[in-house]
């Protein structure tokens, strides 16, 4: 059996030089790692934008929301038990914000507690809150987007009406509290 030295030589620089531009590709490449810190604590919202769009795009309403229009009312505390509350000091909605008020002008702030989860980019929440009327059922578990988690900032996104009008897409900025 003869060998051609030369030809199993270049072979094996080729692969070599092949195996290392693969290797070094695969290390070079940066992952966008846009969950690198826990959920657990108190957010406080500082900017809210709201798309709402009826008929497919025949009517877009585009509001957002940021500095006065918030309280500290207006947060995300997330336990590391899996349990979350909500609180607002309104409805912010595409058309304007809605405040609840007892008879003498106080607004009375809003508040739900969930239980949640994380998976991914993927925040489920499931409201404990049952409201006290006759047949009431704790809705099924709403499912938002992380579009950013990092020490100081979470940005969430949930869709609404999907499959129906209007559809309507809230993106919420928060800070960490102390």
């Amino acid at each position: 059996m003869i060998y051609d030295w030369q030809n199993i030589n270049m072979k094996a620089i080729y692969s070599l030089t092949f195996m290392a531009g693969l290797i070094l590709c695969l290390l070079a490449c940066k992952k966008d790692n846009k969950l690198n810190a826990s959920i657990v604590g108190k957010w406080y919202v500082n900017k809210e934008e709201i798309k709402e769009v009826t008929g497919g795009v025949s009517k877009v309403l585009d509001t957002t929301y940021s500095g006065n229009a918030f309280t500290t009312a207006d947060y995300f505390q997330f336990n590391s038990d899996g349990t979350a509350s909500l609180s607002t000091s309104g409805d912010f909605e595409a058309y304007g914000k809605a405040t609840v008020t007892d008879g003498s002008g106080n607004v009375i702030d809003g508040k739900n507690t969930f239980t949640y989860s994380v998976s991914g980019s993927l925040l489920t929440l499931t409201s404990t809150f049952l409201h006290p009327t006759p047949s009431s059922v704790v809705s099924g578990p709403a499912t938002d987007t992380i579009v950013l988690l990092d020490a100081n900032n979470l940005v969430l996104q949930s869709t609404i009406g999907q499959n129906s009008m209007p559809e309507i897409t809230y993106i919420t900025y928060y800070k960490r509290g102390n």
